[in-house]
């Protein structure tokens, strides 16, 4: 279920994902998040600040959009940071909520229309861009800069000599890539077919993938099926 909201008020970290996942149960209230997350963001002062981040890291990664006061029945993201850690988490992280977040998928197709890595990003136009896609709304360019924010906290993007730049891709290796790309077929597409020649920039744009005939094949029979044709090369996951 992709989550459709516009507004993106706060910035996350990924020790924060982590750590609300860890603690989150399936089915269960997420009131009952709200004091252990007080601890997990210590580094945060004020209790709206907290309140705000809390309630967009809730929204993408735990929400049940058919009860939102509950977390979803199948937390298949949890499952994962428990069996791999948060280092290995991290891009997977940076993937499930650009994937799942319209406004930053709008936003992401706009820096990398704009941008190449090694490029400074010049805010005010990114925000004029995504005034242009959702109208003129403080909640919109409030996003936009707690989306940079972000970036920056995941490595993305650096501040360099006082500016911003989109400095590098995430490095992901050939199991990362697997869970990315299940994840996308279970969680984003609802759908068991992925066509490997034709995955959305806004959502794989921010990584550096390894060779994917080479991930497809390595996990062929096992987790999916493989078929390779003279146009396109896509995968019938096992769900």
């Amino acid at each position: 279920m992709r989550t459709t909201m516009i507004g993106f008020d706060r910035p996350l970290k990924p020790r924060w994902i982590f750590e609300c996942l860890l603690l989150a149960n399936p089915g269960q209230r997420l009131t009952e998040l709200n004091g252990p997350f007080e601890q997990i963001a210590r580094e945060l002062t004020g209790r709206e600040g907290k309140r705000k981040v809390r309630t967009v890291l809730f929204r993408c990664f735990l929400r049940d959009e058919q009860n939102k006061a509950r977390a979803r029945g199948n937390l298949v993201i949890k499952d994962l940071s428990l069996k791999y850690g948060l280092a290995f988490m991290t891009p997977v992280y940076l993937f499930y909520l650009v994937a799942h977040t319209e406004v930053l998928k709008k936003m992401s197709e706009h820096i990398f229309r704009l941008y190449d890595f090694g490029q400074e990003i010049k805010m005010s136009f990114v925000k004029a861009k995504m005034v242009d896609s959702f109208g003129e709304r403080d909640v919109v360019t409030r996003s936009a800069g707690a989306f940079i924010q972000t970036l920056k906290n995941f490595g993305v993007v650096e501040r360099v000599d006082g500016r911003l730049r989109l400095q590098k891709r995430l490095p992901v290796d050939e199991e990362q890539t697997r869970v990315i790309l299940q994840l996308f077929a279970l969680e984003i597409l609802g759908s068991p077919q992925i066509f490997l020649n034709h995955l959305p920039r806004s959502m794989f744009n921010y990584f550096k993938l390894p060779d994917l005939k080479i991930v497809a094949q390595k996990y062929n029979g096992e987790l999916w099926d493989y078929q390779h044709r003279l146009k396109d090369d896509y995968l019938i996951m096992h769900f």
